[in-house]
């Protein structure tokens, strides 16, 4: 299979899912608020753990079935954890938040984000790694929250999806953006900010760049009013040693872990955009839930300083790749901080880096409890998108692959089509797979390292090291993982005996008639709730269709046990 046909393929898949647009099946009752929570957010609770209730176990996980799908029409790929209530899913797809019935698949309602259309800046989607569901009762409305590539955040009411309030958040239009999942707690909503400065930094003059950071907004979940803010750096300024502005940087990836006894907010930081590297980046901050001063901070790569700008082709796009000190490649915390919660009744901040390295921290001090390499690392992990822990053991995928994040400008794609240039490969000593890890001593308790074919145009069928990219989760006794090739495996979390798998790279029409395929799973990962388990499949941002990654997808699978 040589890459003109992968091309082609992708081409294919593309014209594919823009042919159909059908209408979609209105419900004919109301939105219930009351309906139970089922699952919320990225990370399913305050603590991060990505363990929900449900009614999945080793013993039935075989059992479950394809009940329900859903394209997300003219989108390549699937972004965002749902909400899921006893009566309703809502989720995002490409522009929308979308209310549905978990039962049937018909639609309450779809709320449509601005279309932004941008060659250089990129388009617009719902971009948040979660929908979050917030209903406290009482005189309060029931909301749905998400937020969008172009930073703007959006409290929509649950019953008829109109907006209560939306608001941009962050302080450059241009690059400023919302990735990170969202936390609810005392009266605050947490929502964190990125940067895509990181990829823009080769279409940057020197005199312009870099001067974006990450930040993380309290706000007051009903009225968007902004309670208080924290910076990842002051106001940059420019800094005649580099030729740039400094300090920059330090992205807030991932979702916000809350932990109400101790009044803290774990958050994890990206690397800085050029030197002087600052210590910290790269790092788990420990921030007052009141006023968002920091409490301590564990950096886990000194001396990380990396921009798209520095996998440019050329030397005129290279400006802005400033070498810094050794020490780095992009290594951030993107995947959420967790508080653990130990058998013998301590707690932990559990943090997987994209270095490959896993850390245990003391919750009340920063200090470190062990490390342990997992991985080789990358700039796509090592630890990338998340991980899940129940009371034993922490359960983390390894991807281990370096990924050509300049070719996912516009303009990188195109050059490096022309040149040819592989856009994912893997890291030397690559060791992907998924890894129990003894939450006590950092152990490893099991690892397992499936593969899968592929039709190489000079060996032939061969087998590929499967990638685990997206964020696990685990519910019971059942831990699954989702990987790059689109399949999502299930195994027993006590000794990672395979236990269920479903490969999602196939083509289907939707309740509606929306014609729409599976690719890569990557970003979310799983979601169990109740009788059922959803998945997103379909991803494009980094490289395509290839030995490693299944390609552009745009579907929503909710699988169900029998008489669920």
């Amino acid at each position: 299979m040589n890459g003109a046909f992968l091309r082609l393929a992708a081409l294919a898949t593309l014209s594919l899912l823009l042919s159909a647009n059908a209408r979609a099946a209105r419900c004919a009752e109301p939105i219930d608020t009351g309906s139970p929570v089922l699952s919320n957010g990225f990370a399913f609770n305050l603590s991060n753990t990505r363990d929900n209730l449900s009614q999945i176990d080793s013993g039935n996980v075989a059992g479950l079935r394809l009940a329900l799908t859903h394209a997300a029409v003219k989108s390549v790929e699937k972004r965002g954890a749902p909400a899921v209530t006893q009566q309703a899913i809502f989720f995002a797809a490409g522009l929308q938040v979308i209310a549905m019935n978990r039962a049937t698949g018909c639609q309450y309602w779809a709320y449509s984000v601005p279309a932004i259309t941008n060659p250089v800046l990129g388009n617009n989607a719902v971009r948040s790694s979660s929908v979050y569901y917030l209903n406290e009762g009482g005189s309060k409305p029931a909301l749905v929250l998400a937020g969008d590539y172009y930073g703007n955040y959006y409290a929509l009411d649950a019953r008829t999806g109109t907006a209560r309030w939306s608001k941009f958040l962050g302080t450059d239009h241009n690059f400023h953006m919302i990735t990170g999942g969202v936390q609810v707690y005392g009266g605050k909503l947490f929502v964190p900010v990125a940067s895509r400065e990181v990829l823009l930094t080769v279409l940057e003059s020197a005199a312009d760049c870099c001067k974006t950071h990450g930040m993380l907004h309290a706000l007051d979940p009903y009225t968007g009013q902004i309670l208080w803010t924290y910076e990842t750096a002051p106001t940059p300024t420019f800094n005649r040693w580099v030729g740039r502005y400094t300090p920059n940087g330090m992205s807030i990836w991932g979702t916000p872990a809350i932990d109400p006894a101790r009044g803290t907010v774990y958050v994890g930081t990206g690397q800085n955009l050029t030197p002087p590297t600052t210590a910290n980046e790269d790092a788990i901050v420990a921030l007052d839930i009141d006023t968002g001063k920091p409490k301590w901070v564990f950096q886990g790569t000194a001396g990380d300083a990396w921009n798209a700008a520095c996998e440019a082709p050329f030397k005129f796009l290279q400006a802005n790749c400033v070498p810094g000190p050794p020490g780095g490649g992009d290594f951030d915390f993107g995947a959420p901080p967790i508080l653990a919660h130990l058998q013998n009744g301590r707690e932990a901040v559990i943090a997987g880096e994209k270095s490959g390295m896993l850390f245990s921290l003391d919750p009340d001090t920063g200090r470190l409890n062990w490390s342990r390499r997992l991985g080789a690392g990358g700039n796509l992990g090592g630890i990338h998108w998340g991980m899940s822990a129940d009371s034993q053991r922490v359960y983390v995928g390894v991807s281990d692959v370096t990924a050509d994040k300049f070719a996912s400008l516009s303009l990188g794609e195109i050059l490096k089509a022309l040149l040819g240039n592989n856009l994912i490969e893997q890291s030397k000593n690559a060791t992907p797979g998924v890894y129990a890890v003894d939450l006590a001593s950092g152990n490893v308790v099991w690892e397992r390292h499936p593969t899968h074919p592929y039709l190489d145009p000079k060996k032939g069928m061969i087998a590929i090291d499967s990638i685990f990219s997206a964020a696990t989760s685990v519910t019971n006794d059942v831990v699954f993982a989702g990987s790059l090739d689109g399949v999502l495996h299930a195994y027993r979390s006590s000794d990672g005996a395979p236990l269920w798998s479903y490969d999602t790279v196939h083509s289907f029409t939707d309740v509606d008639g929306n014609a729409g395929n599976g690719g890569t799973i990557d970003s979310v990962g799983a979601v169990p709730a109740g009788a059922d388990l959803l998945i997103n499949s379909g991803y494009a941002t980094f490289g395509g269709t290839n030995e490693f990654q299944a390609g552009p997808g745009n579907a929503l699978f909710v699988f169900r046990l029998p008489g669920g």
